[in-house]
């Protein structure tokens, strides 16, 4: 029997109403696959990486239920090495920062050697606001501001307004909306709080359509829905106060995800969540794809069952490659 190892924020810090790792875990639970957590916050990164790797601080999951508290059953802490599993299951939510990226540095040290969603090594290179920008044909053109002189002649030359996002975090977090005549001190307080920035132009279909998530696992569609912002707003984020909705791709979009999936993919970005704004991607999602839930209600299915019979696929391919 195969044995999974996520690895993902304290349990306390889930959200159970929404939560794709606690349904994940309960899927991996019915069918007797073992199944371990890791607090990632608890390992001790004074340790050289090969000693990290080796003393991971693991607890078995018991049980995992999101409907009913305290959700998630835990059996002692005890030390383990990744290499001890099959497959490693990453749901660290953003923000991408120092912290963050110090746990993927060690993860993709492994190199190769087990399965990992997603691969580590492939998470450090790329931004899920500025992988758009590798399928530009589909996407919302975006510009990287790296100084704020870049940012200010950024928003400047947007036709109608500028979308600007911190490139780090997620959850509509530090999202701002700027006209090309925005004061330059406003700009600046925003850069003093978030700086390094991603910019859009703005997109009126965010608010008639929404903002819409196609979750994939390998080359499979999991199942879409449409995000719209709660009224005054414009922002799509659930955790924004957006609400949720069905919606059918279209052929456009389709031929987008089929694009982005051949080229991800192969690389080891195996569960992705492709975001649109009308036709165009606005960002790809994949360091804790999230809206697994969300999708399950308005399609009326348990995308869990598809995500774990990806999943088992993915690493008896591993598997028969290695």
């Amino acid at each position: 029997m195969p044995r999974y190892l996520v690895t993902a924020d304290p349990v306390a810090s889930f959200q159970p109403r929404f939560d794709t790792t606690l349904r994940l875990m309960a899927e991996l639970l019915a069918r007797g696959v073992e199944v371990d957590y890791c607090d990632l916050f608890t390992t001790d990164m004074s340790l050289e990486t090969d000693a990290w790797l080796t003393a991971l601080p693991v607890q078995k999951v018991l049980w995992s239920d999101p409907t009913r508290p305290p959700y998630v059953g835990l059996g002692e802490v005890r030390p383990a090495a990744a290499l001890d599993y099959d497959v490693l299951v990453h749901r660290k939510d953003p923000p991408v920062d120092a912290r963050y990226r110090g746990w993927a540095e060690r993860f993709a040290a492994l190199d190769g050697r087990l399965l990992q969603l997603n691969e580590p090594a492939e998470v450090l290179r790329h931004s899920e606001h500025l992988l758009p920008t590798r399928f530009p044909a589909y996407a919302i053109p975006t510009a990287h501001c790296r100084e704020f002189a870049e940012l200010r002649e950024t928003v400047r030359m947007q036709p109608v307004e500028a979308v600007v996002k911190p490139i780090g975090e997620c959850s509509g977090i530090g999202i701002a909306f700027f006209r090309p005549d925005a004061p330059e001190p406003a700009l600046w307080d925003w850069w003093q709080q978030y700086g390094e920035a991603v910019v859009q132009p703005y997109q009126d279909a965010v608010t008639t359509r929404g903002d819409l998530r196609i979750l994939t696992i390998g080359r499979r569609i999991l199942g879409s829905v449409t995000r719209l912002p709660r009224p005054g707003s414009r922002l799509a984020n659930l955790h924004q106060g957006a609400s949720f909705h069905a919606f059918d791709p279209t052929p456009r979009q389709l031929e987008a995800v089929a694009a982005v999936t051949a080229d991800l993919v192969p690389r080891g970005l195996y569960l992705l969540g492709l975001d649109f704004i009308g036709d165009l991607l606005s960002e790809v999602n994949f360091t804790s794809p999230s809206a697994m839930v969300q999708i399950g209600e308005v399609m009326h299915k348990r995308p869990e069952v598809e995500l774990v019979d990806e999943l088992e696929a993915l690493r008896r391919g591993f598997v028969a490659r290695a």
